[in-house]
């Protein structure tokens, strides 16, 4: 697995930082990255000459105590490569995102790595937004392992991106095989068909098993067993968290659209949903250098 050489980890050195240091170090593994760059994104804005006469602690050097708490963090539970470069930044910005996005745009990073738990859900979907490269968002207090990964696809372009991602991982952590979902839905004017209701819905299954399979087979799955589900639900992030877990699923995996500057911005609503509700591990795959233009344009503001 050759694809993210380069990640961007956000750490707010809070509790439960140590789980996405853990997380980066997997990665890493699987990915034989040869450069992860830790990022505390900073505000600090101007302290009064007052409070630093009574906290005189106030006027450090704020980023040099970041980044020396970071390397502490780091040396506690880094699981990666001895040979990847580890590197440590502080950038003081207005936005948390731009910060870390002026990291990922310097560094031409490949991935960028956000815990949901200690930035929240904002953070997480305006790096998945804005990133011109592909973000993993991991929730509250889920362990790092790698059992087994379920792909959400729709046929599209963007969801043989993410089969292709879901295979690397798979083959690189040594599994046999994935999950491929497909949810689909009867439409809600079902009712004025005048063919029965089971009848509709065991055609609309059937079709969508066949586009599935049909779909599966026409991608490079690396020798791994791409098991094929299929799942009615008007709604589908619901139905990918739940088949996830069902599954023991430890990694979503889900395309985003958009390759040029305006749509690259437009992540999708149901990834949108899943990086906010997930209870596992997702990442939104992006192709990299998606929408460089207009985050540059952002960058320079």
């Amino acid at each position: 697995m050759k694809r993210y050489k380069r990640i961007v980890i956000p750490l707010s050195l809070t509790s439960g930082s140590e789980l996405i240091v853990q997380w980066a170090g997997k990665v890493a593994q699987l990915a034989g990255s040869e450069q992860v760059i830790f990022v505390h994104p900073m505000d600090i804005g101007d302290i009064p000459e007052k409070a630093k006469e009574k906290y005189p602690w106030l006027a450090a050097p704020l980023g040099e105590q970041a980044i020396n708490e970071m390397k502490t963090l780091v040396e506690e539970s880094w699981t990666g490569p001895e040979n990847t470069h580890v590197g440590y930044r502080a950038i003081d910005r207005s936005s948390q995102a731009l910060a870390v996005l002026e990291v990922v745009v310097e560094t031409e990073a490949d991935l960028v790595i956000v815990s949901r738990e200690n930035f929240g859900h904002d953070l997480a979907i305006r790096l998945a937004r804005k990133a011109p490269c592909s973000v993993m968002v991991i929730p509250k207090d889920w362990p790092c392992q790698l059992r087994n990964i379920l792909v959400s696809v729709d046929f599209s372009k963007h969801c043989a991106h993410a089969m292709d991602i879901a295979t690397a991982f798979a083959q690189a952590e040594g599994l046999s095989s994935i999950e491929s979902l497909h949810v689909y839905d009867v439409g809600r004017s079902a009712h004025r068909v005048t063919i029965p209701q089971e009848e509709l819905l065991r055609t609309t299954q059937e079709y969508a098993a066949q586009q599935h399979r049909e779909f599966v087979d026409t991608l490079d799955t690396k020798g791994i067993t791409v098991n094929c589900q299929e799942a009615c639900n008007l709604v589908a992030p619901h139905a990918v968290c739940y088949e996830a877990q069902e599954l023991n699923c430890d990694l979503i995996v889900v395309g985003c659209r958009g390759k040029d500057t305006v749509t690259a911005l437009l992540l999708g609503s149901n990834a949108e949903d899943m990086l906010r509700l997930s209870p596992v591990p997702v990442i939104a795959a992006k192709a990299k250098g998606s929408g460089m233009q207009l985050l540059e344009a952002l960058l320079a503001e």
